[in-house]
């Protein structure tokens, strides 16, 4: 409820863009249309996966070839995409490098855009075959979460590979009309003016993390008395945004390591 809630009060332009993105969804779009390269990057759940589908039905109304890989951790996870561009190539029985080379010889007549999500490694061998499609054959926009300092010390590295732009935040005075609109419907407690500041400045901009934060709002744990937790509210919101972008996989390593530390933690409270 509370997330249609959110969706429906985002204004949007006629594309289908929030917004406070037009003009930078305009930018990006025109830059990528003429075969740029770019790195788009920020915090997590500031709203990137929302804007590159935003982008793919922008180009696929122009009938531009486009396509999104969901996760990018190398040179497979590029070719795939650029196959779902170019859905009637006829690859099939080729190896992955004879894919590539007709894939960028249909690119080179019929120019597309690539919108590479969730970038996690950049390969020597992903970087070579993305220099083969610069020259205006393929426009290329890779997304990266930058939230730690591990983070952002591999985006500087991968800087010489093409130009970064940051993701816009949203801001605060639309996240607050955001947030009004979802307490609306809750029927735990009313938001007092105080709680109401805090999550808009634990929010950061982030539209993703107060969708997350107002779906829990639902939940009578936050509640006390009439009264919210906005302390645990806002931390199990971060917890939950940062998971949720770690993969199967390392959700799994995370959750041992949390179990290992709370162990250890239980075990030298039991000696003293």
């Amino acid at each position: 409820m509370f997330d249609q809630n959110l969706s429906t009060v985002v204004p949007r332009n006629r594309a289908g863009t929030p917004k406070y993105l037009a003009k930078f969804h305009s930018e990006v779009t025109a830059r990528l249309q003429s075969g740029s390269h770019l790195i788009l990057h920020g915090p997590r759940a500031t709203g990137k996966s929302t804007l590159l589908a935003c982008m793919r039905d922008y180009y696929r109304l122009r009938s531009i070839p486009c396509a999104i890989a969901p996760q990018t951790l190398g040179l497979p996870d590029v070719v795939n995409a650029l196959a779902q561009a170019y859905p009637h190539a006829a690859l099939t029985g080729l190896g992955r490098r004879a894919m590539g080379i007709r894939l960028r010889m249909i690119a080179d007549r019929c120019p597309g855009v690539l919108l590479l999500d969730h970038t996690r490694e950049v390969t020597s061998a992903m970087v070579g075959f993305l220099r083969q499609l610069r020259g205006g054959i393929v426009g290329a926009l890779m997304v990266v979460d930058v939230d730690s300092e591990f983070e952002r010390e591999r985006l500087r590295t991968w800087r010489r590979h093409a130009l970064c732009v940051r993701m816009p935040l949203m801001p605060n005075s639309r996240l607050r009309r955001l947030l009004q609109s979802g307490r609306s419907s809750c029927a735990l407690g009313a938001l007092e003016a105080a709680s109401t500041r805090q999550i808009v400045c634990a929010a950061r901009g982030r539209i993703g993390w107060l969708r997350e934060c107002v779906l829990r709002l639902e939940r009578a744990d936050y509640w006390s008395g009439g009264r919210l937790h906005v302390g645990a509210l806002c931390t199990d919101s971060e917890i939950a945004i940062r998971e949720a972008r770690l993969g199967p996989r390392m959700r799994r390593q995370s959750l041992q390591d949390r179990t290992e530390v709370i162990g250890r933690t239980r075990g030298k409270a039991a000696q003293a």
